[in-house]
């Protein structure tokens, strides 16, 4: 079946949405990758071409903007997944840095991963079976995601001073024992619960996002008669 023809307010957002993202990608991966060459040594680089380097990439961002925004906008549902997938662990692992990895940004990234998908579902007119399939992917993608980057960042907390001391605070436990076992089981079950919350944000998110073009699916059980 062809796609849907986008609404002008989902057009806008997502020309908006997609209009930040090249130069802002851009403008990180730049930043980082200089950053990263300085740091290891490998270019000896001064302070200011970083900034340089950085400002460069959102110059480069813009322009492209200028030149490919319409065409990337139009099929922005039709995008290939070999693309989203860097893409989101790209966005992740900025979520991580920019929220010094407290879980807040992953979570949020994770839940306009499942609002993408089923809005992407709606525009190609996936059957019900398909669209719960898909749900069901991105949750687990993304849940997974989340919680093999908390994992090692919880695990580094447990020898952090502020972290080990509102620990204490919190259990009443000494510091050996929270860096001992006890405390790996504690932040293994704290990822586990955090998967489970980004696995439901995400096809939440996911099934409002298809429900509100009038195809509400349940990711467990198929309705009767198919898409409403």
């Amino acid at each position: 079946m062809k796609p849907l023809t986008m609404s002008p307010r989902e057009s806008a957002a997502v020309t908006l949405f997609v209009g930040m993202l090249c130069p802002a990608a851009l403008f990180v991966l730049c930043w980082w990758a200089s950053a990263a060459l300085a740091i290891y040594g490998l270019l000896p680089l001064p302070e200011w071409s970083i900034a340089a380097a950085a400002l460069s990439g959102l110059g480069a961002g813009l322009i492209l903007d200028l030149l490919f925004l319409r065409r990337w906008a139009s099929s922005f549902y039709a995008w290939d997944y070999k693309l989203l997938v860097p893409l989101y662990l790209f966005g992740s692992a900025v979520a991580v840095a920019w929220f010094m990895g407290f879980p807040l940004g992953n979570v949020t990234w994770g839940t306009l991963a499942g609002v993408y998908v089923g809005r992407k579902q709606h525009h190609e007119a996936a059957s019900p079976s398909a669209a719960r399939q898909a749900i069901r992917r991105v949750g687990t993608f993304t849940a997974v995601v989340t919680g093999l980057e908390a994992l090692p960042i919880g695990l580094m907390a447990l020898n952090e001073g502020i972290a080990v001391r509102t620990i204490q605070a919190v259990t009443g436990l000494d510091q050996q024992t929270i860096a001992g076992p006890f405390g790996v089981a504690m932040v293994i079950v704290l990822c586990l619960l955090l998967m489970g919350l980004q696995w439901w944000c995400t096809t939440s998110a996911a099934r409002i996002a298809l429900s509100r073009s009038g195809a509400a699916i349940s990711t467990t059980e198929s309705r009767p008669g198919g898409v409403e």
